[in-house]
């Protein structure tokens, strides 16, 4: 008779390879909720000293903060306590001594970093201190991180009129806001750049683009001088909008200094000539009679005439042929009288070459000096 032979298992064999299984799910699925670095915990001070800060973490035990964290921050170790509920990144998971080691500077960054993105999305007006000045802008603060406010995202009122933006005098100029608070909004960031690019125009610019909207180029406004400079005045509109009379604007003569004709404080009609990038152009002249319709009936090509070298540039000198109109002797000419010096102010006989009314413009040769 055969006999069969069962091939039974025994429970002891396996049971190391389901145990093993078994240590090994519990171990991943530790590590699993174990955080990483870089990690946001929270936690609450156990204890304060100038060496270091010890945290309750909870079941993930204790964290340390060492003094390099708030070293540069004095206000805030003093304004912690015992008790209070804090914030923190995880820097290591366990140092040689045992604890966490954590960072307040960076969680705090991070926090700072969500209310910048929060602040850009809702459109909010916050208030910022200068902190330093440099040629392209001023350097600001907003909770805790460095940014910068461009002479672009200036003001009218904060504006830096320095003509031909001459750096020096730029910078020169925007000192005098140091450790002063500007209201600014949120223009542009990048936390990983670490970029944050605030404006003081962009609160002011939809109030500022609605009452543009009102004015158009030919119109006539009533304003008052607020400041002058050598290139020209600006006038006050209304309590936001500001317009400039460029120098060249103010009169049909030709003007060496505004300051001549102008005056701080001093109400004046002018008219829009130009409407550009939120940006108003005012002339004076234009409300006075042209001095050059009706020209070809006071002067002739060919005529001679007694005039005053007023003005020497790079290009000829300016002769006054009478009380509104200049006429230009071209620099090509002088240079067959290299032994002449003219001075301002010299009397000479010229004669008119030709006359062009619509661009203001007359052209002489030296009959006599």
């Amino acid at each position: 008779m055969e006999t069969t032979t069962m091939n039974a298992t025994n429970p002891a064999d396996t049971a190391p390879t389901i145990a093993n299984e078994s240590m090994k799910e519990i171990l991943a699925q530790y590590e699993t909720g174990l955080p990483k670095k870089g990690d946001a915990l929270a936690g609450e001070v156990i204890s304060l000293s100038k060496s270091r800060i010890l945290v309750d973490l909870g079941l993930l035990g204790t964290g340390i903060i060492y003094p390099s964290e708030f070293y540069d921050n004095t206000t805030l170790h003093k304004s912690l306590k015992k008790g209070d509920p804090i914030s923190v990144i995880l820097l290591e998971l366990e140092n040689d001594e045992g604890y966490r080691e954590l960072s307040l500077k960076q969680a705090q960054m991070t926090t700072a970093w969500e209310d910048v993105r929060e602040r850009k999305e809702k459109g909010e007006v916050i208030s910022t201190t200068i902190l330093n000045i440099n040629k392209g802008g001023l350097i600001v603060e907003v909770n805790g991180i460095q940014g910068f406010l461009p002479l672009s995202q200036l003001s009218p009122e904060h504006y830096p009129k320095v003509e031909g933006g001459d750096t020096t005098k730029i910078v020169q100029n925007l000192q005098k806001f140091r450790g002063q608070s500007f209201n600014v909004k949120i223009l542009d960031f990048s936390e990983a750049e670490n970029k944050l690019i605030v404006s003081e125009r962009a609160i002011m610019n939809d109030k500022l683009r609605e009452e543009i909207a009102k004015y158009k180029i030919g119109d006539v406004v009533e304003g008052t001088i607020t400041e002058i400079t050598d290139f020209g005045g600006f006038v006050k509109i209304t309590e936001n909008l500001e317009g400039l009379i460029h120098i060249s604007e103010i009169d049909w003569k030709i003007i060496d200094n505004p300051r001549d004709y102008l005056t701080i404080g001093q109400n004046i009609s002018t008219k829009i000539i130009n409407i550009e990038n939120d940006r108003i152009s005012l002339s004076l002249k234009v409300l006075k009679a042209d001095p050059w319709e009706n020209i070809e009936e006071k002067f002739k090509v060919g005529q001679t005439l007694e005039g005053e070298l007023v003005k020497i540039t790079n290009y000829g000198l300016l002769v006054k042929v009478s009380d509104d109109i200049m006429g230009l002797i071209p620099a090509s000419e002088l240079s067959n009288r290299k032994e002449w010096q003219p001075q301002p102010g010299e009397r000479m006989s010229v004669a008119i070459v030709s006359i062009d009314p619509k661009e203001h413009k007359m052209l002489l040769t030296i009959q006599s000096v």
